[in-house]
C-alpha cells in the first residue's frame, strides 16, 4: 500500500498503521526495522529476490526475467517504485501485468475475438473489481472499484462475533482472545465452504461455546458484507459505461470467492455463471506465467 506513496499520503491508507516512521528528508516514508530504516522499495525488492532464489532453486537454473503483477488501480507513481524494486532486486522485468487481467489470460480470454470481461477479486484483506474490453488481443482496463478494507478477514469476524454471542460471555474480549477465535473462525468458514453444517467447539481463555453452524446461519450473518461487494460490482459497471449484458466472462479471484454464497450473488448479478475451474488463489500468477512464457 505504500509503494510510490509519498509520507503525506499515509494518512490516506489507514490511521493505525503498525509501524514506527523514521523521519525522511525524500519524501518517501521510511521503515524502523530491526536492522536500521528501509523504505517500502526496499522491502519489497527483499521479497522479489527471496522469490527469485525459489525460482532458481525450483527451476534449477537463472531466471532470464519476470513477470510482476499489480493492482489495475496501481498509477504510474506505484507503478515505477515497483520497477524500482524490481531493479534493486536485480532482476530484468519484461513486463508489469495487470492483476485483472493476468487473470483473464489464465483463462485463454486473451485468445478470443473481443468482449468484455469481470474480475471479480475477493481476497483475505480487501476487495477488488475490474471490468476489462478485449480488442485484437489486447485488454483495456474499462473501471475499477472495489473495497481496501473488505475481505475474508471480515467473514472470520463475523463467526467469532457469533460465537462470542452465543456463548453467552459477558466479559470483555481481550486482543489475545479474538485471534484465537479468528483463527478457529476462518477454519470453520472453509469446512462451510463445502459442509451444510459444522460443528463448533470453543474453548479460549474463559469463554466457551459447544453446537453447531450452519451454512445457511453462516450465510445471514455475512450476507451484508457480499451485499457491499456487489454494490461496488454496480458502481464498476455504471462506470465502464458497459451494459450488464455486454458481459461475456465473469472471472473469479481470492480465496474469499471459495465461499458458496460469494459465488451464487456472483452469478444471479451478472447473469452469467462466473469461472472457477482455476484455484483463485493462484490463478494471477499462472496467468503471469503464461504472459511471460
Amino acid at each position: 500500500r505504500m509503494m510510490g506513496r509519498g509520507i503525506e499520503d499515509l494518512a490516506s491508507i489507514g490511521d493505525r498503521l503498525p509501524y514506527n516512521f523514521a523521519d525522511a528528508d525524500s519524501g518517501m516514508p521510511r521503515i524502523e526495522v530491526g536492522s536500521g530504516v528501509v523504505s517500502p522499495v526496499e522491502v519489497s525488492a527483499e521479497i522479489l529476490k527471496a522469490l527469485v532464489i525459489r525460482a532458481t532453486e525450483s527451476l534449477a537454473g537463472d531466471i532470464d526475467g519476470v513477470v510482476i503483477t499489480v493492482p489495475a488501480y496501481f498509477d504510474d507513481a506505484q507503478r515505477q517504485a515497483t520497477k524500482d524494486a524490481a531493479r534493486l532486486a536485480g532482476v530484468n522485468v519484461l513486463r508489469l501485468l495487470n492483476e485483472p487481467t493476468a487473470a483473464a489470460v489464465a483463462y485463454g480470454l486473451d485468445s478470443g475475438s473481443e468482449g468484455v470481461v469481470a474480475v471479480y477479486d475477493f481476497g483475505g484483506g480487501t476487495f477488488d473489481i475490474s471490468l476489462l474490453r478485449l480488442n485484437k488481443g489486447v485488454f483495456e482496463v474499462l473501471a475499477t472499484g472495489g473495497n481496501s478494507s473488505l475481505g475474508g478477514d471480515d467473514f472470520d469476524h463475523k463467526i467469532a462475533e457469533w460465537i462470542i454471542r452465543e456463548s453467552g460471555f459477558s466479559g470483555q474480549v481481550n486482543h489475545s482472545q479474538l485471534r484465537m477465535l479468528m483463527l478457529e473462525s476462518r477454519e470453520i468458514k472453509e469446512a462451510l465452504s463445502e459442509s451444510l453444517v459444522v460443528d463448533v467447539d470453543i474453548k479460549v481463555d474463559g469463554l466457551e461455546y459447544k453446537g453447531q453452524l450452519t451454512r445457511r446461519q453462516f450465510d445471514q450473518e455475512i450476507e451484508s458484507l457480499v451485499t457491499e461487494s456487489i454494490r461496488a460490482c454496480r458502481r464498476a459497471v455504471r462506470d465502464s459505461g458497459v451494459e450488464l449484458a455486454e458481459i461475456d466472462a465473469v472471472v473469479l479471484v481470492g480465496g474469499s470467492t471459495r465461499v458458496p454464497l460469494v459465488r451464487t450473488a456472483v452469478g444471479d448479478y451478472f447473469q452469467v455463471e462466473p469461472l472457477n475451474d482455476i484455484d483463485p488463489d493462484r490463478v494471477v500468477a499462472i496467468g503471469a506465467a503464461a504472459q511471460a512464457d
